[in-house]
């Protein structure tokens, strides 16, 4: 490790970091309510020396850009995050997905058993935190930089998008995610040679993740009481067998697509995509009056996809799974619509200078070359996508684990040790990158072999 790498480490400060993770975690920021995070980035980045640019992607949602300037004879580095979290905190609207709301899902922070718990403590305010860390390193050791160091908090990454259902519109700034805040970054001025999103995946590299589409099956019926029920068509029992069907399908369509796509990178070790379907909501009928069948019921379900793959195949691919029921039973009257479609991406140059500092980096910090990306990690869409889409090399490399971050129930949390360990991570990568000049950093172009 050298002088300048030494002396970067040292000044990464713990205590501060977790301090700063857990300020940022009080910011409460569901999408569409990230002006408060803009703020603060805002303010701790002029403190820190760095420029500022608010871009105002729609009314009172900016993304916040702090640039640590470089001489200006080395390429540029962007560690971008997310400034929403991925639910809002508030019972009323995360209860039908938590089932119980725990301390854990609200943005009040608190430390427990060596890690900070709240709301986007994991996604992605870790990371954010983590960046910063690198940065106030850097500038405090006064190491001097080739190329610009740009720290992005963006608004609107969070999967999801407004809807009409049944019985109430989804509209407004709440459910404008899926990535507005990046691609409008992308598309206003804000480009560099290389980037990281540190969306969490235990300090893994991904060099690629998948698209979704989603879709909204309708199963209709014929109204009729309990006192009547045969004469009618109950469209929640019909909606049973397309769920069953769905299911199915789901399951093949995953382990099929996944087996391609490893066959078309050549089994690389940082490209893994499972592209996963899964069934995320369900409405009809009326709970209050439980003795009317209903006419009508919607489905609704996520279809992971693979980067390249035109969306439209697989809506046709869904449709005659429903083709099939409806010849089977001809009382299942059904249909689906894609009513959202975000396409996947990969890096075109799997050896970029990016991934090679990545590899370095993290041999140092943790002793070891990194090794295939856990499938967990392989079904998720994120920014990476656009910004690659736009000839950005981007990667993604993350601090912590999901399995300790979220699927205890309780919450989010960040183990403070992959705090650290993330900052550190980052700070090496922006020596590596930032810190030489560009013919330095000239990869061998290769494919997936």
């Amino acid at each position: 490790m050298s002088f300048n790498e030494k002396s970067v480490l040292e000044r990464i400060d713990r205590k501060k970091g977790v301090k700063l993770l857990m300020d940022l975690v009080d910011i409460h920021s569901p999408t569409g309510s990230e002006k408060g995070m803009s703020a603060y980035l805002a303010e701790r980045f002029r403190k820190m020396g760095l420029e500022v640019k608010l871009q105002e992607v729609e009314d009172n949602r900016f993304n916040c850009i702090g640039t640590l300037p470089g001489s200006g004879a080395g390429p540029s580095l962007m560690f971008n995050g997310h400034m929403d979290t991925s639910l809002t905190g508030v019972e009323e609207h995360d209860l039908p997905v938590l089932g119980e709301m725990h301390d854990g899902f609200r943005p009040k922070a608190f430390i427990e058993d060596g890690f900070v718990r709240g709301l986007g403590a994991w996604n992605m305010k870790h990371s954010l935190a983590a960046y910063i860390m690198a940065a106030d390193a850097i500038i405090k050791s006064k190491v001097k930089l080739k190329g610009d160091l740009v720290i992005a908090g963006v608004v609107g990454e969070i999967e999801k998008t407004p809807v009409d259902t049944l019985t109430r519109p989804y509209r407004g700034s709440l459910y404008r995610g899926a990535g507005c805040g990046t691609r409008f970054l992308a598309t206003h001025g804000i480009q560099t040679d290389y980037a990281v999103i540190g969306e969490i995946n235990d300090l893994h590299i991904s060099i690629a993740h998948p698209g979704y589409c989603w879709f909204k099956i309708t199963c209709r019926g014929t109204f009729t009481r309990t006192t009547a029920i045969s004469r009618g068509v109950n469209a929640i029992q019909k909606m049973t067998q397309v769920i069953a069907a769905v299911d199915e399908w789901g399951r093949r369509y995953t382990e099929r697509e996944k087996r391609l796509y490893q066959q078309r990178v050549r089994g690389h070790p940082y490209a893994v995509i499972k592209p996963n379907v899964n069934i995320g909501a369900i409405e009809g009928g009326l709970p209050f009056k439980p003795t009317w069948s209903t006419a009508v019921c919607n489905l609704y379900v996520d279809v992971r996809t693979l980067p390249g793959k035109p969306l439209i195949e697989v809506a046709e691919e869904l449709n005659e799974v429903l083709g099939k029921l409806r010849r089977k039973d001809p009382e299942v009257d059904v249909d689906a619509e894609m009513y959202m479609s975000n396409p996947g991406a990969e890096l075109s140059n799997p050896n970029s200078p990016v991934v090679q500092a990545a590899e370095k980096a993290i041999r140092k910090v943790r002793g070891r070359k990194p090794g295939r990306l856990p499938d967990e990690f392989a079904s998720y869409w994120c920014d990476i996508n656009i910004l690659n889409r736009v000839g950005v090399e981007a990667i993604t490399v993350g601090p912590g684990h999901e399995r300790e971050a979220r699927w205890d129930g309780k919450g989010e949390y960040c183990k403070i040790t992959d705090l650290v360990g993330g900052a550190k991570v980052y700070a090496l990568m922006a020596l590596e990158l930032c810190g030489k000049e560009r013919q330095e950093l000239t990869a061998e172009r290769k494919g997936y072999r």
